[in-house]
């Protein structure tokens, strides 16, 4: 993982618009001071927790701190949202709950990596081809960005 994992647990809720939307949707997109970028989506069966996966993305922040409110994506149900920070390349710890992307430090952008985890896929596995993430921001509002498959989707469960 790029940074120490940090639990922020937040509300996600998980639409189905489909994944011929991620076609449309761009790679980076902005909102207000935040800049969003690099989301991917990986899935796995496991034996313990069934299916399941996680989108993931950057976000670069040139103003003040922000908080994510809610993430969206076609690919599965709620689950939990953990986000990470780094300033100047170090993991700052974040306390439990707390879903604040970093804000800009003496010029320097704040680099968040936030990940959603999904749980109970509604069918029955993560896409394997690009789907769609939005994202809403306590103060920026909402982004839509696509994320790209980092793993093939899992076969379903026997």
């Amino acid at each position: 993982m790029l940074f120490g994992v940090f639990g922020a647990a937040i509300a996600v809720t998980l639409t189905a618009t489909g994944a011929a939307l991620a076609q449309d949707a761009p790679a980076t997109a902005e909102a207000g001071d935040l800049t969003v970028s690099q989301a991917t989506m990986m899935g796995w069966n496991s034996s313990h927790t069934g299916l399941g996966g996680e989108v993931s993305f950057t976000v670069r922040n040139l103003g003040e701190a922000d908080r994510v409110v809610s993430v969206n994506s076609p690919a599965g149900p709620p689950g939990e949202v953990s986000v990470q920070v780094a300033r100047n390349g170090q993991a700052i710890r974040l306390e439990p709950g707390d879903a604040s992307v970093a804000a800009a430090v003496d010029g320097q952008p704040g680099l968040s990596r936030v990940t959603a985890q999904l749980t109970g896929l509604a069918h029955g596995r993560p896409s394997s081809v690009p789907t769609t993430v939005t994202v809403t921001f306590e103060r920026a509002g909402q982004v839509t960005v696509s994320a790209t498959p980092v793993s093939p989707a899992p076969p379903p469960a026997q």
